[in-house]
């Protein structure tokens, strides 16, 4: 048991002493860094810096315009063979016609307004009536 012991000191000793030797063809790198910035207060600084980013998230939440979420809509009609006029104004005389949508078409809505929902149709705001848009697929 003695002789265990003495060998793993002798073990350990070597280890130790080879962790240490130095080697003078290794070059040291030293990076230089400032040092620290001592704040007095460092409860009040954390503050600060809260309240400063509080401040700029307001103001880029104030800058946002409000926007309106987009429905996705169906297009329902009673007659087979029928299509939806698609309008470039909501009003059916003071308009033009821009294109149609067939029954069970989607659309996606942006508003409803007096009975003419705005649509986003070909990447223009077009217009249709509301009164022929349902939430869900209508059967065929």
């Amino acid at each position: 048991m003695k002789k265990n012991k003495i060998y793993i000191i002798i073990a350990l000793s070597v280890f130790i002493l080879a962790g240490c030797k130095s080697n003078n063809d290794q070059e040291t790198y030293f990076i230089p860094t400032m040092a620290p910035e001592i704040i007095e207060d460092e409860w009040a600084y954390l503050d600060e810096l809260l309240e400063d980013d509080e401040e700029e998230n307001e103001e880029t939440t104030n800058e946002e315009e409000p926007t309106n979420p987009i429905t996705i809509k169906y297009v329902k009609l009673s007659s087979a063979g029928t299509s939806l006029n698609v309008r470039s104004a909501p009003s059916a005389t003071e308009s033009t016609v821009v294109g149609t949508l067939k029954h069970a078409d989607s659309v996606e809505v942006i508003s409803i307004e007096n009975g003419w929902a705005s649509i986003n149709y070909n990447g223009q705001t077009c217009y249709v009536s509301a009164e022929f848009l349902v939430d869900d697929i209508p059967s065929r």
